[in-house]
């Protein structure tokens, strides 16, 4: 088995950026069939073209299809629920303003509340690799797992 190092913060950034530029062009659909059919192999569409690779952290071996999903779908939707119940006060409250307020606008505030606790959150996860010399995101300290490069393989 050969090894690989660990995917370098800017490599990892340019692969979070990456994905999100495919997720955009592709309308999320051509992104996501791409993932499940990709998962399997410790690999999202921007791993795959930049030669990264998600390893189990203790294992050393490519992520499974299940640890995959939980890392790429369960994960970040655990990060969006604090910011998606501002967004949802935010539309209630605006809802019931319309109703009983002469200032149509005063729920919009939470929803922007909202968005940019979503925003924080994300980008907090994306900006992680940073921290310490960890070269690891939030997610993958959730998930225990690392991101390889594998243009660069260590020889002994």
């Amino acid at each position: 088995m050969n090894l690989y190092p660990k995917a370098s913060a800017q490599h990892r950034l340019g692969g979070y950026f990456l994905d999100l530029a495919l997720m955009l062009v592709t309308c999320g659909i051509g992104w996501l069939i791409w993932s499940l059919v990709i998962w399997g192999q410790g690999l999202t569409p921007a791993k795959q073209i930049l030669k990264m690779r998600v390893v189990a952290e203790v294992e050393r071996n490519a992520a499974t299809w299940g640890h995959m999903a939980i890392r790429q779908f369960l994960i970040p939707i655990v990060f969006a629920i604090p910011g998606l119940i501002f967004e949802a006060l935010g539309g209630f409250a605006s809802g019931f303003d319309d109703a009983y307020s002469s200032d149509p606008f005063a729920g919009q505030g939470l929803t922007i509340l909202g968005s940019l606790i979503g925003l924080a959150i994300s980008l907090t996860d994306a900006l992680w690799i940073f921290k310490g010399g960890q070269l690891k995101r939030v997610t993958d300290l959730w998930a225990k797992t690392i991101v390889v490069n594998e243009a660069n393989p260590i020889t002994n």
